[in-house]
């Protein structure tokens, strides 16, 4: 069973907890940012679940309910506890009928021994007893994919499950994303399946894919190149004439030859892009209008997140429709827009758009999840956009009121004082108020 938020305040180890909780999720954001290995991330999880709740096991499991099973993909163990990574157990409203509607509402939850096994099926009654379970404790996701992260017999925070259901969220988060791209062959160059196929990413700097690999913006050493093939990325519906170029290329600045100098720069994108490409990126006509090639097949992370907030925004859409585009959106804008190119008005405006666009989706997603009751879902998300925006008053406010929410009234307190500048009186007169009586 789970403690309630005025049990959680009188738990023994509850300043311990808090305190760490912060600190924690903190390393995590910071150690796992960018890495895009959802291997990896899980694995981080896991090992940070064993530390931190001092259990025998952590693991993840994934669900099939159609099939009716779920398998234990991944499992970290202290010496000489057995591990039951790859282990299938069912998981049906028969066979396990409290595991299969905790997951189904995404409840965390703990179970005890013998405290609550009359609680449990026979099945299920005979996992504990197989595994060596005194106390089981488990945060389910179910959202596009299903499943749930477990810790067997926890020494330290039990009860105290707030961080097991942020490290919940962080594997089912990546497992979608990385699900999502593979489906739309942005993941990696494995997924240009044909020569035409090519992904171009821009968020946090530019990376072209083809299925002969990949070159990074530190690897295109042309700035000039770099800023050729955004420009005829962002404008590729139409032929760009050779002076529109130059404005573009070199504003504010007197060139001479600039026919040439166009020339010479598309000359030298096509020579750093040709390891990648059998065939021009950058196509010309008899009259000088460059454009992209019009027989590639182009995917873009920009093209997708603007897809997602599209979709996000829809009247029609249900809020948990909503909810997933805009996690998805989230999840993909990474860092700005080219962020290492600043000064040119075009490039400049692009950039503004798109963090507009996902300051806008994150200021929607983040009620939808309070909601939804996903409080470890709104810390991490509005940590995340914190970063991107640390002035934003609305995302601070859903910040504070996600770590109220996860029993972190010290923490929320502490973060309230330091950046209250930032929120409305209106803001702050709620806050003042779930500070005073947090139920």
């Amino acid at each position: 069973m789970l403690t309630t938020p005025q049990e959680k305040q009188n738990h023994p180890q509850y300043q311990e907890y808090v305190e760490q909780f912060e600190a924690t999720l903190t390393g995590l954001e910071a150690g796992l940012r960018g890495s895009g290995n959802p291997v990896v991330i899980v694995d981080k999880c896991l090992e940070i679940a064993l530390a931190f709740y001092d259990c025998d096991s952590a693991a993840l499991v994934e669900t099939n309910f159609e099939l009716g099973y779920g398998v234990c993909v991944n499992e970290h163990c202290r010496n000489n506890i057995r591990s039951y990574e790859g282990r299938v157990i069912n998981i049906t409203p028969e066979e396990t009928p409290y595991l299969y509607g905790k997951i189904i509402h995404n409840d965390v939850f703990d179970v005890r021994e013998p405290e609550d096994s009359s609680m449990l099926s026979l099945y299920e009654n005979g996992l504990m007893h197989k595994m060596g379970i005194q106390v089981l404790a488990v945060a389910p996701y179910y959202k596009r994919t299903s499943g749930y992260i477990y810790i067997r017999n926890p020494r330290r925070y039990i009860g105290l499950y707030g961080m097991l259901q942020a490290l919940s969220y962080v594997c089912a988060a990546e497992r979608n994303e990385f699900q999502l791209m593979n489906r739309l062959n942005i993941t990696s160059q494995k997924e240009c399946r044909t020569d035409r196929d090519v992904i171009i990413k821009v968020f946090g700097g530019l990376s072209i894919t083809t299925r002969f690999g990949t070159l990074t913006e530190s690897e295109i050493t042309s700035p000039l190149a770099v800023r050729l093939i955004t420009y005829l990325l962002i404008y590729r519906t139409r032929k760009v004439s050779q002076r529109e170029l130059t404005d573009a290329l070199w504003p504010n600045a007197e060139i001479d030859s600039p026919s040439k100098q166009v020339k010479n720069v598309v000359h030298r994108a096509r020579n750093i892009l040709s390891p990648i490409f059998p065939d021009n990126l950058v196509i010309s006509d008899k009259v000088g209008n460059y454009y992209l090639n019009p027989n590639i097949n182009l995917v873009t992370d920009a093209d997708l997140f603007d897809s997602l907030c599209r979709n996000g925004m829809l009247p029609s859409a249900t809020r948990k429709e909503k909810i997933h585009y805009l996690r998805q959106a989230a999840n993909l804008y990474e860092h700005e827009f080219l962020p290492n190119y600043v000064g040119d008005s075009w490039l400049d405006n692009m950039r503004a758009y798109y963090h507009l666009s996902y300051i806008k989706a994150i200021l929607e997603l983040l009620p939808l999840l309070y909601q939804e009751q996903a409080y470890s879902e709104m810390y991490s998300v509005s940590s995340a956009a914190l970063n991107m925006e640390s002035g934003n008053g609305d995302i601070h406010f859903w910040h504070i009121r996600s770590m109220i929410c996860l029993g972190g009234f010290d923490i929320a307190q502490k973060h309230y004082l330091q950046y209250g500048q930032y929120l409305t009186e209106e803001q702050k007169e709620l806050l003042n108020s779930l500070f005073n009586d947090p139920r």
